[in-house]
């Protein structure tokens, strides 16, 4: 992962419209998925499907609350190798 929005940690004055993964190489993203700081999944409606890509956009599903927020992500890297991570972002108005 070369850059997300939010970026890791980032602290939002109002919620995110957009979600973006940008990778160095081509990837599959295989899972994406939002948590609140509940531990609820939240909805994401990607703006692609699961074909290989250097960037991943998805929007919320609904919009999102002030609180804390987990992206989680898995892919397969263009060698084959399995790829996670997570970004923890904060919306406080």
């Amino acid at each position: 992962l070369r850059a997300s929005v939010p970026a890791e940690g980032a602290r939002l004055p109002a919620p995110p419209t957009e979600l973006l993964l940008r990778f160095n190489e081509m990837v599959q993203v295989t899972m994406l998925r939002l948590r609140d700081g509940a531990g609820r999944d939240q909805p994401l409606q990607r703006a692609t499907g699961t074909e290989p890509t250097r960037e991943l956009r998805a929007t919320p599903g609904n919009p999102l609350t002030a609180g804390a927020f987990v992206l989680e992500w898995r892919a397969i890297s263009a060698d084959g190798h399995p790829i996670r991570g997570t970004i923890r972002f904060t919306v406080a108005p």
